[in-house]
């Protein structure tokens, strides 16, 4: 109702709807990225693009960046651009394969390019190095592939321990996602934890976490 009575204030002052609309629909996505933190960065492809880039020009410059070749792993991670992801990543393994973040990385994107077998072992690899490795996102992809494959229940649980472990409203609610199409209680206990976690978050850090508790609250009523 307050979106729409907005809607109707400027569209009398700018005469214009779809000019009225528009506006308001960037003001509201810029009030939600200071305060609310349901909806991503809608500038956040255009700085990835340009930072790619430069980091493409450094590396043609200088081909034995392996920084640059890393960032440019998590930027077209982000973007989805898995191929060329898992080429950049492989580029820092010669003098970062002790580096745990280059074989989540790469493990990430070989998994996302459905290679799903090799990405797990990357990810293992990364968690072997450092446990806390992506703050528990590494569970995430393994008791997926392990739902997909195996199901051996005790690696199951195990990788649901590691899931609570972690605990944060988006680890819980991706676990308990996964968890949908084959244990509904153990789904049902993870969604509702991620909900319990939101609740006890200090308010100045909720909007990090708001839109996987409302996420999770949605996959319960959907039940």
């Amino acid at each position: 109702m307050r979106f729409f009575f907005y809607y109707l204030i400027f569209r009398i002052f700018l005469g214009n709807p779809l000019l009225a609309l528009l506006i308001l629909t960037v003001l509201y996505l810029l009030v939600d990225r200071r305060f609310i933190g349901l909806f991503p960065d809608f500038l956040r492809p255009f700085k990835r693009k340009s930072r790619i880039k430069e980091l493409e020009e450094q590396v043609k410059i200088n081909p034995a960046n392996v920084d640059a070749y890393r960032e440019l792993g998590l930027l077209y991670l982000e973007g989805k651009n898995y191929f060329n992801a898992v080429k950049s990543f492989e580029k820092c393994l010669d003098k970062m394969n002790e580096y745990a973040d280059i074989h989540f990385g790469l493990g990430k994107a070989l998994y996302f390019q459905g290679r799903k077998e090799q990405g797990s072992e990357e990810m293992l690899k990364a968690l072997d190095i450092n446990p806390k490795i992506g703050y528990g996102e590494p569970y995430i992809y393994l008791l997926e592939n392990q739902l997909e494959t195996e199901r051996n229940l005790e690696t199951i649980n195990d990788y649901i321990e590691k899931i609570r472990q972690f605990g944060t409203p988006e680890i819980l609610y991706k676990g308990g996602k996964q968890l949908l199409k084959y244990d509904d209680e153990k789904a049902t206990q993870l969604l509702r934890e991620a909900l319990n976690t939101y609740r006890v978050i200090p308010g100045n850090f909720r909007k990090v976490h708001r839109r996987w508790a409302l996420l999770a609250r949605l996959k319960l009523l959907g039940k």
